[in-house]
């Protein structure tokens, strides 16, 4: 029996007065038989098109033998030519028949799609029976195998929407799309959470500022009534990443840093100036001054955040030595003083006192280098090198006497002492003695060494306050050498002849003896001392 339920025209009456949608409802006449062992197709009529979706309810029977199987029911919906979609599989059914009631439910999606196939006219469709029984095997009496009350059922929908891209980043736009049925002639949405919360525009933008899911609502107004459809969850705003640049750093100048950026998928980093790769969380930097690098984080699901981080470059310290005039005398030491840095190292150890610390003390005995290297608080270093030059030693000067007058050998400084002890302000080459005793000359020379003569004697007071001894002087007569024994080393003597000529002079070492070989012969007179005693010499 063909059976559409009085709903259907009542519905179509208060939808056209805008009340309501209209209800669909129809169910076909019984199927039954063995050729429902195979598809067997069935088509509803008269089908308002909707976007919701439906329920098929029916109720199938299946005979069988023991010994036969089991029984089930298929159906699949078409939507194309020769495409059908499955929408049930039951299999492993026991009941001997007896009718069993099925209900299935086509989706929206599949409903619209099966509408679409035919136009909007009808639905169709597609069932079989898996039977047991055979035909003419104790099965016959029931037609087996039978489906009856096939029944569709809906409400026709018209509202519908979507939208090209629902899964946005916090502060994006989301567009709305009215997709509609059935000529819609108002439209009213709710946006919870969005801006604005409501619109009636066909096709609206909303902006979300809040991660979260939201659900979006659209009520329409056709010929056919008022149709609402909510989408829980339609609109995803994803979190923003927490972007991290890392921590800021120090770098030595002509070095290079490491970044560390983290919180997305990808990366990409401004300025571009001295890194490895700007589109790489982890790039090598290496700027020529101190530089704030930002990196723009990505989310796998492309909201976007960023972050700073200054690479600050540390100049090399450079050290700075202080080396006096940079010579030294033989024998002598000089202290280094570095500045400049926070540590320092000084290499090679060699004559040198130490290889740490910003004052060494070095003793070089030639020409030598030394390179000190400086370490600031963020370790760098910078080094710098000394060198010393070994100067050639002073040369001992020598005091000679002339008219009471005491003369240094030249130098360019020069320091008298009597009796070891320095006299205050005789500091010229030449220097009158105002005693007696054992004069010394300390001399400086243009390369700032210093030498001290040999002890000088000088004495007014006669042979008393200069000898040691009794003078004595032998041979007598001398020839070729006169010895003198009995003077102190330094004593300045004078041999005169016999007119009272001045013929020699000099000045007494110890054990000394005077060359007479080049005076002539006869009586002669020896004066020890500055006029000291006379004595008496034969020459031949």
């Amino acid at each position: 029996m063909i059976r559409r339920t009085f709903s259907l025209l009542v519905g179509l009456l208060l939808g056209a007065a805008g009340i309501a949608q209209t209800p669909y409802t129809y169910t076909l006449p019984q199927l039954q038989g063995v050729n429902l062992q195979n598809w067997t197709a069935f088509t509803f009529p008269g089908t308002p098109n909707t976007t919701g979706g439906s329920t098929i309810t029916f109720e199938w029977l299946a005979c069988y033998q023991g010994g036969f199987g089991t029984n089930g029911v298929e159906m699949a919906i078409r939507t194309g030519t020769s495409t059908y979609i499955n929408v049930l599989d039951y299999t492993g059914g026991t009941v001997d028949c007896s009718f069993l009631p099925r209900t299935v439910t086509i989706s929206a999606n599949l409903m619209q799609q099966a509408l679409a196939y035919t136009g909007g006219t009808s639905l169709e469709g597609r069932v079989r029976v898996d039977d047991a029984c055979q035909p003419g095997v104790g099965c016959a009496s029931y037609n087996d195998p039978v489906i009856r009350n096939l029944t569709l059922t809906y409400t026709t929908e018209s509202a519908n929407f979507t939208s090209p891209d629902p899964s946005k980043c916090p502060g994006e736009v989301v567009q709305f799309t009215d997709a509609s049925i059935n000529a819609p002639t108002s439209h009213s949405w709710s946006f919870p959470g969005g801006t604005p919360a409501t619109s009636t525009l066909p096709n609206p933008v909303v902006q979300y500022d809040t991660p979260g899911q939201y659900t979006v609502t659209l009520t329409v107004m056709t010929t056919d009534g008022e149709s609402t459809i909510t989408r829980t969850d339609f609109v995803t705003i994803h979190e923003l990443p927490v972007a991290s640049a890392g921590a800021d750093q120090f770098m030595c100048e002509g070095e290079s840093v490491q970044l560390q950026a983290s919180g997305g998928s990808a990366y990409a980093w401004t300025p571009v100036d001295g890194l490895s790769n700007p589109n790489f969380g982890a790039p090598t930097a290496s700027p020529e001054a101190t530089t704030t690098y930002t990196v723009l984080v990505t989310s796998p699901q492309g909201c976007q955040a960023n972050d700073q981080v200054m690479v600050t470059v540390v100049p090399l310290p450079t050290p700075v030595v202080d080396d006096g005039n940079g010579s030294l005398c033989p024998g002598d030491s000089l202290v280094l003083t570095a500045s400049g840095a926070e540590f320092y190292t000084w290499s090679p150890n060699i004559f040198i006192s130490g290889t740490s610390g910003n004052a060494v003390q070095v003793w070089p005995v030639a020409d030598q280098s030394w390179t000190v290297t400086g370490t600031d608080q963020y370790g760098c270093m910078g080094e710098t090198t000394v060198s010393i030059d070994v100067v050639p030693p002073a040369t001992t000067p020598v005091i000679t006497w002339e008219d009471m007058t005491l003369a240094s050998t030249a130098a360019a400084g020069y320091q008298w002492y009597l009796e070891g002890v320095a006299i205050t302000g005789a500091t010229t080459q030449l220097w009158t003695p105002a005693a007696n005793g054992n004069y010394t000359v300390a001399i400086t020379d243009a390369n700032g060494c210093t030498a001290t003569s040999d002890v000088y004697f000088f004495g007014t007071l006669g042979v008393q306050s200069a000898a040691q001894e009794a003078v004595r002087v032998y041979p007598q007569p001398a020839r070729g050498t006169l010895n003198v024994t009995g003077v102190l080393a330094g004593m300045p003597y004078r041999l005169f002849d016999a007119q009272g000529r001045s013929v020699l002079a000099g000045t007494f070492a110890a054990g000394t003896a005077i060359d007479v070989r080049t005076l002539p012969p006869g009586l002669h007179v020896l004066e020890v001392g500055v006029e000291g005693i006379r004595l008496p010499v034969v020459l031949e």
